[in-house]
């Protein structure tokens, strides 16, 4: 009997070492929801912004956005996989009569190894506009652009 209880002693330290150790590695990466928003920011008359996000697993289906209005979903990184989100948008151009379009990557990474940790952390913001799309890096406090339209 002395063995047995011996044994759940054994088992109870290796559990409370376990969580012990799950709380201090979970310092060293962020376990947070992610939350990407995308805004429709394209100068012009009644400028419609449509978009379809998606990842490996998730498709976000199609959204159309009018001026001003904005759109964001959130999510939780994968811990041993990669997550991997990316939108097409297509805009038509009331200036010059023609339609305008990308696919651009929005979010890339995981729990150990996050790109995007970096310059948006945990909100990635994005702004359309009518020279490309441009993102919100938090770390230099400014907008930067990420794409072109072709």
């Amino acid at each position: 009997m002395g063995t047995r209880n011996h044994g759940n002693v054994v088992r109870l330290l290796l559990l409370l070492l376990f969580s012990l150790l799950l709380s201090e590695c979970s310092a060293w990466f962020d376990f947070a929801a992610v939350t990407v928003k995308v805004q429709n920011d394209i100068e012009g008359y009644e400028v419609s912004l449509d978009m379809h996000c998606q990842s490996n697993d998730d498709d976000l289906g199609l959204r159309s956005l009018h001026k001003g209005e904005e759109w964001h979903w959130q999510f939780m990184q994968s811990f041993i996989g990669n997550t991997h989100f990316w939108c097409d948008f297509r805009w038509y151009d009331n200036w010059d009569y023609r339609w305008y379009e990308g696919t651009f990557e929005v979010y890339h990474g995981n729990a150990w190894a996050d790109k995007y940790h970096k310059v948006c952390r945990n909100r990635c913001d994005y702004s359309v506009r009518r020279d490309g799309l441009y993102m919100f890096r938090i770390d230099k406090y400014e907008w930067e652009k990420r794409g072109t339209w072709h």
